[in-house]
């Protein structure tokens, strides 16, 4: 049999087409330079016992182009999205339900590094993980030889149950406490906060050459007759994870904020978003987002103060009526925008991270379905590196 060259032209293009057209999406994407990520968790507070079908998290990638629009929903088991954390070193997302009956925290790994699939979830339950108001995650490193160093991972949760009874939580490993694994106890630490009211949670670089020392920043609302605001800062964290392993249960009497810092007028704090490398702190507070410089700087020291924000994004043009979620993009060159999700709008907006005062955002209030974005966190890295 013969072919002329026109038909093998012909059976090149098309195998050629066929080869470009079944690209899975497991499929390793070409390498040109830099793998650019900007991933936007979005935790809806939606939920309905009889629709076991709704789905309460979304990830839009990317989050740095012309639109909001390329989104991926999944279902999680959270009885209603709360705070929601995504960390690169556990490749998994956490996330903590906002209502008061749900005592587990969601443990869900990817199913797919390159396209940041989420795949089936596992849950840490225990009875205190009810009202939880933030998430972090620390990691300590121990120098093991010449071979490099040895990590211990912890989720860190702080819950809101009133005067007395709010708590710092810290599981060790979380991974590998999904379920029941092993007879391992599930609570690490579990740090009793005293008067404090907790309404974030967010971990700070020290001052220190130690990159194991973490400042704990843990916002509150309503302190004393002058109902005051603001932020307190603990700097044991090591300390009582790394030096004082056996002791679970800790006293507020031990665990005490070498600080308080008060936000001058403002009340209402929300949820906190921290870009070390921008150095700036940002957190939603009634209608308003408050911007603070060098956050290094602004809470460190030992004796309590009161501050204004540097800069404040409120006013018309803004749309905000309610905002709560908050995210910077923390990106060296690439960040230039952070989000903010409104509860009332059931809207998420993106605005420049240049602008200040009554700015109009650059997407408006993007809507999806009747859902309510709560909480988010922006996964922004120069590279796709685990």
């Amino acid at each position: 049999m013969k072919f002329s060259f026109q038909s093998c032209i012909i059976l090149f293009v098309a195998s050629v087409i066929g080869f470009t057209s079944c690209k899975k999406l497991d499929d390793e994407p070409v390498r040109t330079g830099a793998t650019l990520i900007s991933r936007l968790y979005v935790s809806f507070s939606d939920y309905d016992q009889n629709n076991s079908a709704l789905k309460n998290m979304m990830i839009i990638d990317p989050a740095d182009t012309t639109n909001l629009d390329n989104i991926y929903q999944y279902l999680s088991p959270a009885k209603g999205g709360g705070p929601i954390l995504f960390d690169a070193a556990a490749r998994a997302i956490f996330q903590a339900s906002v209502t008061a009956q749900d005592t587990f925290l969601q443990v869900i790994p990817f199913a797919n590094e390159i396209y940041g699939i989420p795949g089936n979830a596992g849950a840490i339950g225990y009875r205190g993980f009810t009202n939880v108001r933030g998430l972090a995650y620390y990691t300590y490193a121990q120098q093991n030889g010449t071979s490099g160093s040895v990590t211990t991972p912890f989720l860190l949760a702080v819950t809101n149950r009133g005067v007395g009874n709010s708590m710092l939580y810290a599981i060790s490993t979380p991974s590998g406490k999904v379920g029941s694994k092993g007879g391992a106890p599930i609570i690490d630490k579990q740090i009793n906060l005293g008067n404090l009211v907790p309404s974030s949670l967010t971990l700070l670089n020290s001052n220190t050459s130690d990159s194991n020392e973490k400042l704990v920043l843990i916002g509150f609302n309503n302190e004393g007759t002058e109902n005051r605001s603001g932020f307190a800062v603990y700097s044991q964290l090591k300390q009582e994870l790394i030096d004082r392993p056996r002791d679970t249960i800790v006293a507020s009497t031990r665990f005490t904020p070498v600080m308080k810092v008060y936000i001058n007028g403002k009340t209402g704090l929300g949820s906190v978003s921290y870009a070390p490398k921008k150095g700036l702190l940002a957190v939603t507070s009634g209608s308003e987002v408050l911007f603070f410089k060098d956050p290094k700087t602004l809470f460190s020291g030992g004796t309590d103060k009161t501050v204004a924000p540097d800069y404040v994004i409120g006013g018309a043009n803004t749309g905000l009526v309610k905002p709560w979620g908050i995210a910077i993009d923390d990106r060296t060159e690439q960040g230039k925008f952070f989000y903010v999700s409104d509860l009332t709008n059931r809207t998420i907006s993106r605005f420049p991270l240049l602008g200040e005062g009554n700015i109009k955002p650059d997407i408006a209030a993007k809507t999806y379905g009747s859902l309510t974005p709560n909480y988010i966190f922006l996964d922004a890295r120069e590279a796709n590196i685990f």
